[in-house]
Parts: structure tokens; sequence; C-alpha cells
């Protein structure tokens, strides 16, 4: 859901990524409150722009957002590599959105409430059974995402400033026709190439890696071989179903859930009637309320009613003389039902108009509703009895842990015995990993490694895990990260210094065979020579799938060849070296294809507009005094 209203928000709209997931303003565009709770969270500035703060709290709710879509995504937290990028990318994002929002304030860029909530209720998503804006559908939906009104109302504040902003930069570029046909003939150049690749595992050798390598690589390298830090904790945890079992409702107790809920094991009245289906013929509405009409007065004269349903109906049920057999009213919402379920038996009905025509109906027989006896939903009312109380149950339990808890008890094991807990160990909780049974989410990460749980000896929690399960957990010893033993990774320093060993060599042979090249010798009979396959020369485009990109890139960024080739190599993902000959260029024939042409020399000009956007905002980044504090995250 999240993704689909991202897209429709976004469209063309591109720098919308500058906005979206952080958060804005506290401006609540229907009801509600008009603040946000950060009970909690530091003080801190994150980062300043020319003087102006950004709260701390609008970057860790970033990262907990972040965190969180990623565990969803796949099944764990970010993995400590990437953790630093991530948060480094947040802060960067929060920057430039402010710097935006205060170049186009400074400019009096300005959008009304009224243009806001107008975008706002354009959202497929927040749009009702009828078609039209809906605000439950909207709060729904918002709470799936985990957004509060305010903050996707501000979103959408923030995007329509800076559309005006790229409207108003990009929509006044041109591009002159030379410039244009200057960009088309890069986008569709071709270059003719031949090349053959130096794989890196075909030079490794076989000679030893001597001990003395291996003892250097790792002491330079010991941040590459670290373990993950971890603890040990003890928990307690609290499920739904647990309690659900420790009640035993008496019959007084089912008897009384059956007589406050009575209405629920009532029966519906249903009723058993026919009915005749005349169907409306293009745009005349009036002869077939004409013909219905003479209809029905057949019916009421006498005549056989399934016999007529026969004769006129256009519904299925024609050919059984219109039989609907019994239904309850929800079974006919609007005009039929309330038609159907007012008439007495014997009645034929005026004709009633639905989407499929009119319909004149004739009740048969009704069958009066009747209550369920409490024998027959005992067991019924002993599962919604349990789940009830079991319910009521949990709430009181986690809000006496908290009260226990914030009282300073340390005691894992009376408060387990005290409040009913099931009792558990983990000998290994990894930073980023967790451990089952209790997963790794992103609520229990952060309480597990909190300071006050890691290193002031407190209970944490009770932490969520799910709507019918949450856990306290204490920790019983931390294990930080720390380079592992030289002869735990010395397969692995062995394999790394084969591939280095590798590169090298290939990379020298490719070296070696450019420079014979480029003394004139040809590329298939050195190839051939030294055991390489060369690929054929071609022509190939700077989008050419079927090479690597690190080789295409290198093509199209070495120098066009004039009057001789252009001899190069280029170090490929893999380690690998590859040697390329480009010998001729040229632009792909654009006279076969008008409408591509049309569309590229479109996306030329976009391209070009968004590029005079982006130089704005450099300049303007270029030219502010920015300030960022990466310590909000620990």
């Amino acid at each position: 859901m999240l993704q689909r209203i991202r897209d429709g928000l976004q469209g063309q709209k591109w720098l919308a990524w500058i906005i979206l997931g952080l958060i804005g303003a506290t401006f609540v565009f229907w009801g509600g409150s008009s603040s946000l709770d950060f009970t909690g969270v530091s003080g801190t500035t994150a980062a300043e722009v020319d003087g102006v703060e950004i709260p701390a709290t609008e970057a860790t709710r970033a990262w907990s957002d972040m965190q969180a879509r990623w565990s969803r995504q796949f099944g764990t937290d970010i993995p400590p590599e990437q953790r630093v990028a991530m948060q480094q990318n947040i802060l960067d994002g929060l920057v430039l959105r402010k710097l935006v929002e205060m170049r186009l304030n400074d400019s009096n860029y300005r959008v009304s409430d009224a243009a806001v909530l107008t975008e706002f209720q354009k959202i497929p998503e927040f749009q009702g059974p009828d078609g039209n804006f809906d605000v439950g559908t909207a709060r729904a939906v918002l709470a799936q995402i985990n957004k509060s009104e305010a903050e996707y109302f501000a979103d959408t504040r923030s995007q329509l400033l800076i559309n005006q902003l790229q409207q108003g930069i990009g929509g006044s570029y041109f591009l002159t026709r030379a410039e244009q046909q200057r960009l088309f003939n890069l986008e569709n150049e071709e270059r003719e190439v031949q090349y053959a690749t130096f794989e890196a595992d075909k030079f490794v050798g076989s000679d030893p890696i001597d001990d003395a390598a291996i003892k250097a690589y790792y002491d330079k390298n010991g941040d590459r071989f670290m373990t993950t830090e971890s603890v040990a904790l003890e928990y307690a945890e609290l499920r739904l179903e647990q309690l659900a079992t420790q009640i035993a409702p008496t019959d007084a107790d089912l008897q009384k859930l059956y007589e406050d809920n009575r209405a629920m094991y009532v029966l519906d009245e249903r009723r058993r009637a026919r009915h005749i289906v005349i169907a409306v013929n293009g745009d005349d509405d009036a002869g077939a309320l004409k013909q219905a009409e003479s209809v029905a007065a057949e019916a009421r004269s006498g005549k056989d009613f399934a016999e007529l349903a026969k004769k006129y109906s256009s519904d299925s049920t024609a050919s059984e003389g219109g039989d609907l057999g019994f239904v309850q009213k929800k079974d006919f919402p609007g005009p039929l039902g309330d038609t159907l379920f007012t008439m007495n038996i014997g009645d034929v009905s005026a004709p009633v108009k639905s989407q499929f025509g009119y319909h004149i109906l004739k009740l048969e027989q009704v069958e009066a509703g009747e209550a369920k006896p409490f024998a027959d939903v005992r067991a019924e009312l002993d599962s919604q009895y349990r789940q009830d109380r079991s319910a009521d149950l949990f709430g009181e339990r986690q809000e006496e842990l908290s009260k226990r808890l914030d009282k300073g008890m340390t005691d894992i094991d009376k408060l387990a015995q005290d409040l009913g807990l099931t009792r558990g160990s983990v000998p290994e909780f990894l930073r980023g990993g967790g451990a089952e049974p209790l997963g790794s989410s992103v609520d229990l990460q952060q309480t597990v490694f909190s300071d006050a749980t890691l290193n002031q000896g407190k209970i944490g929690g009770p932490v969520g895990l799910g709507d019918d399960r949450l856990v306290v957990v204490k920790v019983t010893a931390h294990h930080k990260a720390a380079v592992k033993p030289l002869d735990v990774v010395r397969d692995e320093i062995v394999g790394l210094l084969k591939q280095e060993r590798g590169e090298a060599a290939a990379k020298a042979a490719a070296e070696a065979m450019v420079a014979r090249l480029t003394a004139g010798e040809q590329l298939d009979a050195l190839a051939k020579a030294s055991n390489f396959s060369a690929e054929p020369a071609r022509f190939m485009s700077r989008g050419d799938p079927s090479i690597p990109a690190a080789l295409r890139t290198a093509i199209f960024e070495s120098p066009r060849p004039t009057d001789k080739p252009v001899i190069q190599s280029a170090s490929l993902d893999d380690g690998s070296t590859a040697v390329y000959v480009v010998t001729r260029t040229r632009v792909a024939d654009s006279t076969t294809n008008p409408t591509l042409v049309q569309q590229q020399n479109a996306q030329l000009q976009q391209r070009s507009a968004q590029g005079e956007v982006a130089a704005y905002i450099n300049e303007a980044k270029r030219k502010a005094k920015i300030v960022k504090n990466m310590s909000v995250f620990e």
C-alpha cells in the first residue's frame, strides 16, 4: 500500500524523494490533535542550515521508519556495515529539504491549505466505495503506512512547493535545435568494439600464501573480521493465547454474555419471492417502465406470476419462474430490499429500479427470525468470553508490568512469578540479527541495546512482538564487537589474498596486451596465443545489456577513435580486467522511427530541465552553512 501511494504521489515528480518519509510541520487537515508525541526522544539538534535547526526528532523518526521498512521487506535489521551510510543519507535528505524550503520561502513560493487539501483528496487510496474522498478510508491507509495525518499533509505541501520550483526553473528551460541534435547524437551513439577479458581466478597461480603475508593482512584489515556485538539475556513473556487457557467461564458468565448479546444470536427473517426484470434498452427508460407497469398489472389481475416471468423477464431466473428462493434483507440492499421486506404475502410490487432494469416482486412466503438456543451457541460464547477476557487481562498485565518497571524493579524472576509470565533465556542475541524465539524486531533491538538495559542492569520493556505477545528482557552478559582470532579467519584471508594476487596478475597481463596492441599486433592473434577468447568486433550502444556495465561505461568514456583505434583496459566489478579496442563510431539511424525520435527528444528536454533544477539546488547548498550531527542516532 505504501509503495502504491508513493508511486501515485511521485508520478514524474523526480524530486519527491527529498520529502517522502521525512517529518514536516504539524498542521492537521481534519480533526484530531495538532501535536505529535515525541516523549523520550533527545532534544538535541540533528542539523543546522544557516542557523535554522532541524530537530533530532525528525532524524530519529525517519531512521525508525527506515528500519521498520527494512525489517518488513527483508525480515532482518539493517546490517551494521550499511547503517552509517543510511543514517548519513537521512541527514543529507533532511538538510536538502530544509534548504529547499528556506529558498522557496525566501522566494515567496506559497501553497494554500485549500490547495494542499485538494491535492490530498485526489490520492486514489483515500477514496471510499463511492469513489469520493473518505476520511475514514484515508485514516486507515495512513495507519497502515505508519503516517500521521499531519505528516502526510506536510509531505503533500512540500511536494507542491517543490513542483512550483521545478516548473518555474524547468519550465523556462529550452534546448536549441543544435543542442538537441548534439544530445540526441550522444544518446544514440554506437561504437564498434572488440574486447577480451582476463579473468582474475585464472591468474591466481599455485604458489602458497606465506604466513607473513597473512599476518600482515590481518593486522592491517582487522576491522573486516569483527564479531557481531551480542548479549546473553533472560526474558519473560506474556502471550494472549496463554491467558485464554487460564480463563474458566462459569455458566452464569456465559448466560450473561448471551443475554447481553442476544441480538447476535437471532436468525434474520427470511422471505421467499419471485421477480420479473424488465431491462432498459439503451436510453428508453420510459419504455421499460411502461412495460414493467403493464406486466405488474397483469400479475395483479390473477395471471400466473411464474409464467409471466418466463415470458417477460430478462433475468437468469426467468426459466425458474423468477424464483429467488429464501433471502434475507442484507442480500438485497437498497430499494429492492426495502420493498420486499415491507410487503405482505401475495402482494405484487410496483416496478422497482436497479442497475439491471425494473423489478416486479411477488412475496410468497415468510420465515420469521428466531433466537438460537443458549445450548446451541454455548461453545461460541465460551470462545468469545475467553477472547474478550484474555484481551482485558493482557492489557492489565501490560500496565502492571510498566508500573513495576517504572518503580525500578530488577528481579525478573519475581516479576514473572507475580504476573504469570513464561520465563526463558537466550545465550546469544545479536545486534542487528536478534535470536529465536524472540526474533529481531526494531523495537526489541532498541530495548536490548539501550543504555538502561545494557549498562544499568535494568529490565527492558515491555516490548510488543505482535498484537498478542509481549516480553521484558534483562541482559546478563555483554559481548562487544571484537576482532576474530587469526586462526579463525586464516582461510578467509588466504582466499582474499589469492583473489588480490589474481586481480593484480590479470591487470598486469591486460596492460601488457594493451602495449602490444598499441604496437600494432592484433587482438585475435594475441588472444589465441594466450588461450583467451576475444569477442568479435561489433557496434554496441550505451545501453547494451550484453556486456558488463563497467566495461560499457569505460568504452563510452574513452576518446573517440580518429585516425587510429583507441586501445585501453578496464577493471570489472568481479576483479577481472578487460582489454578493448574501439575502431569506429556512428549514430543510430533516426529516420526509421520518427515517433521514437520525438520521445527521446522530449526525454532529453526533461532531463536537461532537471539538471537546471539540480544545479539550482547545488548552488544553494554551496552557499549555505550546514552542520550535521550524526550522534543523534546513537
